[in-house]
C-alpha cells in the first residue's frame, strides 16, 4: 500500500443532506419535543413502505423488539425459536418477557437459519419464532410462514438491517405477524437513534403503543373514565392499563426519518452498487472468502457485506490489515450468542440441534462497509487493500 493516501471506510453513519436539517430545525423552532404531527405521519408512512397497516415508532430497534414480543402476550415459560447468529438485544428481549430462547444454528454464507433446523425446534411449548434477517439479507420467509402455519405459531421478523430487501417483490418487514426496524443511524434508514413495530394486527399495534408509552391506555379520546377506582372525571390520558416504560423517540427524529423514508429507493440502489463491485472484487478469492449467499428471488437492501475467512486465511491477520488501512470490521453480531459470558449462569435457553455454522461464524466472520457514500475511489481503495492482503498472503503461502 505503498504511496496510497490512507482513508477512513466507515460502515455506518446517517447519510443526511439539508432536508433532513430543515426539517430537524423545523421541529426545534417549534419547541415540541415528544412525539406528535410528524411521528404519526412517520408510522403511517413507515407501514405504508412495508405494505401493512399499522406502525408504532420507539426509541431504538432494541426497544421495538421488546415492545413487539411484550404485544403477543404469551404465556410465561413458552419457546421462542432464534438463531444463535443474532443481536444480544433481541435474544435479551426473550429472557425479559419471562420467555424461554429456543437456539437453532446458523449458516455459513447466509448467517440466517435454515428453516428445516426450525422444524425441527418446534415443540409443545413452542409459540413463536424470531426471522432475523442478518446484514438485510432476507431468511425464507414464504417456507417460514408456511411453517408457521401449520404449526400455529407466531413470526416475528427482525428487520433491523434490511429495510427495502424484498422476496417477489413483496417488502421483508411484512410477511411475519410482527416485524421490528431500527432507524439507527448506521442503518438504511435513518432517524438518528430510533426503531419501529409493524403489524396488520391493530391489537398487537395497541398494546405496542400502551407498552411504548408509560403503560397508557392507547384510547386517549376526551370521555369520562369509567374505569373501576378512578374518579369519574379522571384524566383518560393518564389511565396506566398495563406495566409498560416509556420507549418513545423524539419528535424531530420523526421528521428527520420522514424524509429518509423518501430516499429508500436510492439508498438501496447505491448499497447494491457497492455490493457488486466488491463481489465482483471478491471473485478471485473464493477459495480464501467465502462470499455471501441469499435467496434467488430476493432483491436485498445490504447493510454490508459479510465474509468469512477459510482456505488457511486467518480473520485475525485479514481484519488487522482492514483496520490498519483504514477500512472498519464489525463481528457479525453475536457469532453464536450462548458462547458470551452474559449466558453462562442463570438463563434458561433450550439448544436444538448443532450450532457448528454458529460457531465457525463466531471464529471466521466479519463484515466491511457497502455505505452509499463510497465514491469510485473508495471502492478501488478498498479492493487494493484485499489485493495487498492476498498478494502476501499467496506469496508467504507458496513458500511454506
Amino acid at each position: 500500500m505503498a504511496g496510497k493516501k490512507l482513508r477512513r471506510i466507515t460502515y455506518g453513519g446517517a447519510l443526511i443532506g439539508h432536508e433532513e436539517k430543515k426539517a430537524i430545525v423545523k421541529v426545534i423552532e417549534r419547541n415540541w419535543w415528544p412525539l406528535a404531527a410528524e411521528g404519526e405521519k412517520m408510522e403511517k408512512e413507515a407501514a405504508q413502505f412495508l405494505g401493512v397497516k399499522y406502525g408504532v415508532l420507539a426509541n431504538s430497534g432494541s426497544s421495538a423488539g421488546l415492545l413487539a414480543l411484550m404485544a403477543l402476550e404469551l404465556p410465561k415459560g413458552s419457546e421462542v425459536i432464534i438463531s444463535a447468529t443474532t443481536f444480544p438485544t433481541i435474544f435479551n428481549v426473550i429472557i425479559q418477557c419471562g420467555l424461554i430462547p429456543v437456539v437453532v444454528d446458523a449458516k455459513v454464507g447466509t448467517y440466517n437459519f435454515d428453516v428445516e433446523d426450525v422444524a425441527r425446534a418446534i415443540g409443545p411449548k413452542t409459540k413463536a419464532i424470531w426471522a432475523i434477517h442478518a446484514v438485510g439479507n432476507p431468511c425464507d420467509m414464504l417456507a417460514l410462514m408456511k411453517l408457521a402455519k401449520k404449526h400455529g405459531v407466531y413470526v416475528l421478523e427482525d428487520n433491523c438491517d434490511g429495510w427495502g430487501s424484498t422476496i417477489n417483490g413483496k417488502r421483508v418487514g411484512s410477511f411475519g405477524h410482527m416485524s421490528i426496524t431500527s432507524f439507527h443511524a448506521a442503518h438504511i434508514v435513518a432517524m438518528g437513534q430510533g426503531g419501529g413495530v409493524f403489524t396488520d394486527n391493530r391489537e398487537f399495534a395497541r398494546r405496542a403503543r400502551v407498552y411504548r408509552d408509560w403503560g397508557r391506555q392507547a384510547d386517549l379520546t376526551p370521555r369520562p373514565t369509567d374505569v373501576p377506582g378512578l374518579p369519574r372525571d379522571y384524566n383518560p390520558r393518564f389511565v396506566y392499563e398495563r406495566i409498560g416504560y416509556n420507549l418513545s423517540p423524539l419528535e424531530l427524529q420523526a421528521a428527520m426519518g420522514r424524509v429518509q423514508l423518501r430516499k429508500t429507493d436510492k439508498i438501496r440502489k447505491l448499497r447494491a452498487r457497492n455490493f457488486d463491485f466488491l463481489y465482483r472484487t471478491f471473485k478471485k478469492y473464493e477459495d480464501y472468502l467465502m462470499l455471501p449467499q441469499w435467496l434467488e428471488r430476493a432483491e436485498v437492501c445490504w447493510f454490508s457485506f459479510p465474509l468469512s475467512v477459510r482456505g488457511g486465511v486467518t480473520r485475525g491477520a485479514l481484519v488487522a490489515h482492514l483496520e490498519k488501512n483504514g477500512i472498519e470490521t464489525r463481528s457479525m453480531f453475536a457469532g453464536n450468542i450462548i458462547r458470551h459470558p452474559a449466558y453462562k449462569k442463570g438463563v434458561r435457553y433450550r439448544v436444538s440441534g448443532s450450532l457448528k455454522g454458529a460457531d465457525t461464524i463466531l471464529r471466521d466472520s466479519f463484515w466491511i462497509s457497502v455505505h452509499p457514500r463510497l465514491s469510485d475511489d473508495d471502492r478501488k481503495y478498498m479492493a487494493d487493500v484485499f489485493d495487498s492482503f492476498f498478494k502476501k498472503f499467496l506469496r508467504s503461502k507458496a513458500e511454506r
